[in-house]
C-alpha cells in the first residue's frame, strides 16, 4: 500500500459490479415510470380493411390499392411512424410489408393508410370470380404492428383484427380497371 492508500479498505470488485447493476436497474425503472406518467400504456389502434380497388388485371397479375382505416381508441394523440401489415382474403394472403407514416391520429379520430399491391388473386383465391358475381361478402383479416414515438422512444404496438368486406369495397365504386398486357 501506498503512504496515500493508507487506512483505506479495498472494495471487492463483485461488490462494485452489483452496485453497478443495481444503479442500473433503479434509473431504468425510474425511467419507466417516468414514461408511465406520460399517460399510461398505450393501446394498439383498431385496423380494419377498408378497400381493395383494382387497379390493372392480368391473367398472372393484378395490381390492387389496398385501404386501411386506422382508428386511434386511446384518450390522446397516436404519433404513427410506420406500419407493418400482414392482409389475408379468405384465410389467404393478398399482401404483406411496411409502410413510413408521419400521422398524428387525433384521440376516437380514423385516418386512412393507402398503399399499392401486386398480388395474383386468381391463383390465390380460385373461387374469387364466382363468390364477387354471387355478391357474397370475403373474410379478411389484417395482422401486424404500427410503431408510434413516445417520450423519445419509437414504440411497437401489435394488432389484429378480422371482419367481412363487401363486393363495393372491393372495387370501391370505381370503373372496370384496364387489362394489362404481358
Amino acid at each position: 500500500m501506498t503512504p496515500a492508500n493508507e487506512g483505506r479498505r479495498a472494495i471487492p470488485a463483485g461488490h462494485l459490479a452489483r452496485t453497478a447493476g443495481l444503479l442500473a436497474l433503479a434509473g431504468w425503472l425510474l425511467a419507466l415510470s417516468g414514461c408511465a406518467g406520460l399517460g399510461g400504456a398505450w393501446i394498439p389502434p383498431e385496423v380494419e380493411l377498408a378497400r381493395v380497388q383494382p387497379r390493372a388485371i392480368a391473367l398472372g397479375r393484378q395490381a390492387f390499392l389496398v385501404s386501411l382505416w386506422l382508428r386511434n381508441p386511446n384518450d390522446r394523440t397516436l404519433p404513427v411512424t410506420a406500419m407493418s401489415y400482414r392482409i389475408q382474403l379468405e384465410g389467404r394472403q393478398l399482401a404483406e410489408g411496411r409502410t413510413e407514416l408521419e400521422r398524428l391520429i387525433p384521440p376516437g379520430g380514423t385516418e386512412q393508410v393507402d398503399f399499392p399491391v401486386q398480388s395474383n388473386l386468381l391463383t390465390a383465391l380460385p373461387g374469387l370470380p364466382q363468390r364477387l358475381l354471387a355478391g357474397e361478402p370475403l373474410d379478411w383479416t389484417v395482422t401486424g404492428t404500427v410503431w408510434i414515438r413516445a417520450a423519445g422512444l419509437t414504440l411497437p404496438l401489435p394488432y389484429r383484427r378480422s371482419g367481412q368486406i363487401d363486393r363495393a369495397a372491393l372495387n370501391g365504386g370505381q370503373r372496370v380497371p384496364p387489362i394489362l398486357r404481358p
